[in-house]
């Protein structure tokens, strides 16, 4: 059931990642100014456009842990998670390259890996905690 769920995580994870790269200029622009008017309210400054970059933290730490999840539901270690989260993110922008409205960004790949290897930090910190804290 694990494996099931994790699976399907996944999938919704890239899924959301794939319509957030498809979307044409005019719904990327509403989606963002309506996001970042939620993080306004939580103090952030940045413009639109940076918002929409610095986003791809958030998005990656997002596809991180589904990555990451999966992976250790399979059995497989962390890093092969973090790796595959930063494959996607490689992926999505090299798709950018191939749509009309959108275009590679090289701070965007950065941030994603950032982002997704943030995540791997925190699930190994946590693991390595749970193991020192439940070691007999």
């Amino acid at each position: 059931m694990k494996k099931i769920a994790a699976s399907v995580l996944l999938l919704l994870v890239l899924a959301s990642v794939l319509f957030l790269t498809l979307q044409g200029p005019v719904e990327t622009n509403d989606l963002s100014n309506r996001v970042r008017k939620i993080f306004k309210n939580l103090g952030y400054k940045g413009t639109n456009q940076q918002f929409r970059s610095d986003f791809h933290l958030i998005e990656y730490f997002i596809v991180g842990l589904a990555s990451i999840l999966f992976c250790r539901t399979m059995g497989w270690k962390i890093w092969v998670g973090a790796m595959l989260a930063v494959v996607v993110g490689l992926l999505e922008e090299t798709l950018k390259i191939f749509l009309p409205t959108r275009e590679f960004g090289k701070i965007d790949l950065i941030k994603d890996c950032i982002g997704a290897l943030i995540a791997a930090v925190i699930v190994y910190t946590g693991v390595s905690v749970k193991r020192l804290v439940w070691r007999k």
